[in-house]
């Protein structure tokens, strides 16, 4: 027999299960069909049958008391349901819950609903919903949270790279998740494509649950086999993942152009390998590809490249943007989450109250992420209920102040230390670098504010910040628990330039510098405190964190570069490059790609600085273009490299550059071969293609660099597929 234990529906859910699973036991010849109603205040119905004669034929009613048990369920039935039964004088009372209940138990709500509920029959408990699920499987069609509570189907989930998010990805959170989820239309549609196109890009603005409906697809599939690659922060990763057999293989990335401008650069920067994969799992039967992303991000992106215009990502059928959730949707979430969360019984009686419901569900600054804050038990449950009306009025009203309370009134001065130390490094830290670099600031504000340490100040600091403000992935990342806390502490930070100032005199690694505080991308150049100054240029090895050391030279040396203005930065700058044993983070981080081009053209005619470079120009000019994968560009670093440092490609190994060239030459021509046999319409088209693709490659041997391209794909009858799609054009135009 099945063993659903209910846990992953919430009480609408079981409510709508119970309605179909009694409709399917119906006969054919009966006239008899139960129908339930939205959420709202029941009166004691939650299913109905009315016959001609009589408008309460048959009246149900549901019970999802899966945590409390039977006899708080009992406490409550006979406090609130007998009355209203009594009030309806149903000819028939039918009773259903997810408890699992007893003979006894059976024969004690029959008592208790005497003379409504006509025999033992009428009442179901688990058991019996689970013989009606056996005897009409076809309902898990529709009922797709039902199996995700089977115990096998959920250690498949678990077990789901999907767990790594958060340390505190366990049963109970999944189980959450499944009984707060509104199932939409969307979810059909975003399923219907994700099987035709094998991709799909869910779009829309912060909070909308982008996320959670990503992850609700991902859970079905996992289900049915298919096994998770979850990307982390880099679109190429998805490319090395990505099996090329007949596996079931879904790959997720999750804001997958980034929040910050290092990470949207670095996403810029893997556009080719973006379309790439997105051209191999069209052809892969059984792969499937699940991004998500913030709207302007993605339309910024598709405008400012050409490769992804030419995909014409948005024309596919494959993008999904969030936009507004109806009333009724935005009620059942909000219902959904007072049911499900601990807060104190007078804080979910206000929740409750109709007036208050309407305001948050027809507010203009209603989202998914907006209900879950009000109904976090770690932000509210301190609250008395005037409090917590005016909470819920201030958050809604002043969306911007939504993390102002709980950051200056419920936190302590450490948890905003931790906090502000771990916006310094953008998004995300490790574990041991982010109690490193509090303990720095702790030990500043006592040298400089007289503040008094705390032992264990970073680990107490850390718990309680832990599923509030942040949440710990991998067992040792630490991120914000979601972009709108970041978007907060980065407009009140930016407002309060001491609290700044104090950041930067406390930093302790390279990557603090620059995600936040000195932007390698600032069209104005700020002054660095004094304090900091020096330190750059008399201990810049004090600021090397536990990664790549070459990586985090690298970035030392563009901040003194740009940012002092010291006779003694340059033989600082050709000490630090002096000792950068390997520059691949040169053709691994687009950003810092494109900032130390522009460092190499600003220095060409520094003799010094010239000199340091010509000893590693080899690496240098090999990671620089490595970095780079657009054709175009790539043969205007070269020009630009050549011409600037007097490369001399007769005398180094080319070897890595021509495997770039051949990469990327590749990936153009197969470009430019599919929009030819899909959209041109005169023969010529294909041999200006051609002429251009020749002329790079001349001018790629002119500079020294001994170089051919293979052009074999453009050897096809190109007058036939003119001649068929000018063909193609013309009836559509007649159509």
């Amino acid at each position: 027999m099945a063993e659903y234990d209910f846990s992953t529906l919430n009480s609408s859910d079981l409510e709508e299960l119970v309605c179909d699973l009694l409709n399917l036991e119906q006969p054919k010849s009966s006239p008899v069909k139960y129908k339930t109603f939205k959420d709202g205040k029941d009166k004691g119905i939650d299913l109905l049958y009315s016959s001609n004669t009589f408008e309460f034929e048959h009246v149900g009613q549901v019970k999802h008391f899966y945590r409390t048990g039977y006899a708080k369920m009992l406490a409550q039935l006979k406090k609130t349901e007998t009355n209203k039964v009594k009030k309806l004088n149903p000819n028939k009372y039918i009773f259903a819950t997810s408890v699992d209940l007893s003979v006894g138990n059976t024969q004690e709500i029959k008592t208790l609903f005497d003379p409504y509920i006509k025999n033992l029959n009428d009442i179901y408990g688990r058991k019996d919903l689970n013989r009606l699920i056996e005897n009409h499987v076809e309902i898990l069609n529709t009922h797709y949270k039902l199996w995700l509570s089977d115990f096998s189907i959920l250690r498949k989930l678990l077990s789901s790279e999907l767990e790594f998010r958060s340390a505190a990805f366990e049963e109970h959170e999944l189980k959450r998740r499944l009984r707060i989820y509104v199932k939409t239309s969307l979810f059909e549609k975003a399923q219907e494509a994700l099987e035709k196109n094998r991709f799909i890009i869910i779009t829309g603005e912060p909070g909308v649950g982008k996320t959670t409906l990503a992850e609700m697809l991902i859970y079905r599939y996992i289900v049915e086999g298919y096994n998770l690659s979850y990307v982390l922060d880099d679109i190429k990763e998805a490319e090395k993942v990505l099996t090329p057999d007949d596996s079931k293989q879904i790959i997720y990335f999750d804001d997958f152009l980034g929040s910050t401008k290092v990470e949207i650069n670095k996403a810029k920067g893997s556009e080719t390998a973006l379309r790439k994969i997105l051209n191999r799992v069209s052809n892969m039967e059984n792969k499937l590809v699940v991004f998500t992303t913030r709207s302007f991000l993605l339309k910024t992106t598709v405008e400012e490249s050409e490769n992804l215009r030419k995909f014409n990502i948005k024309a596919k059928t494959s993008l999904f943007e969030l936009k507004e959730y109806d009333k009724g949707l935005r009620k059942q979430l909000l219902r959904n989450h007072i049911e499900d969360c601990d807060l104190k019984e007078e804080l979910k009686e206000l929740l409750s109250k109709e007036k208050l419901q309407e305001f948050i569900v027809n507010h203009s600054s209603y989202t998914p992420r907006s209900v879950e804050f009000i109904t976090s038990e770690e932000l509210v449950n301190q609250f008395n209920v005037d409090e917590f009306e005016d909470f819920i009025f201030s958050t809604f009203d002043y969306p911007d102040q939504i993390w102002r309370h709980a950051y200056l009134e419920q936190i302590t001065e450490d948890d905003r230390l931790l906090l502000n130390t771990l916006l310094s490094f953008g998004d995300s830290a490790t574990v041991n670098e982010l109690e490193d670099a509090f303990n720095a600031r702790i030990q500043y504000e006592a040298k400089n504010n007289n503040k008094q340490n705390e032992m264990f100040a970073f680990k107490k600091a850390f718990k309680r910040l832990e599923g509030g403000f942040i949440i710990l992935k991998h067992d040792f990342i630490v991120n914000f628990i979601n972009p709108s806390l970041t978007d907060f502490l980065l407009k009140f930070l930016g407002e309060d330039k001491e609290e700044v100032f104090r950041i930067a005199e406390s930093v302790q690694f390279a990557s603090q510098l620059t995600e936040r505080l000195f932007s390698l991308g600032r069209a104005d150049k700020i002054k660095l405190p004094e304090s900091l100054e020096k330190r750059l240029l008399n201990d810049y090895y004090s600021f090397i964190g536990k990664g790549n050391p070459s990586y985090d030279l690298i970035l030392i040396a563009l901040v003194i570069y740009k940012y002092i203005d010291n006779d003694a930065k340059e033989e600082v700058v050709c000490n630090i490059i002096n000792n950068i044993s390997e520059w691949e983070a040169l053709h691994q981080d687009y950003s810092l790609n494109l900032h130390f081009k522009e460092f190499m053209l600003a220095v060409k005619d520094n003799e010094n600085i010239n000199k340091a470079l010509q000893d590693g120009i080899e690496d240098i000019v090999s990671s620089l273009f490595q970095g780079t994968d657009d054709i175009h560009d790539a043969v205007d670093v070269l020009k630009e490299l050549v011409k600037s440092f007097e490369v001399d490609f007769e005398k180094i190994n080319t070897e890595i550059i021509s495997g770039h060239l051949d990469y990327i030459f590749s990936e153009y021509i197969a470009n430019e071969v599919q929009w030819l046999y899909d959209w041109m319409t005169f023969e010529d088209e294909a041999q200006e293609k051609l002429d251009e693709i020749n002329e790079l490659v001349k001018q790629i041997n002119n500079l020294g660099l001994k170089y051919e391209a293979d052009t074999s794909e453009f050897e096809f009858d190109w007058f036939e597929v003119a001649m068929n799609n000018e063909m193609v054009r013309l009836m559509a135009k007649n159509d």
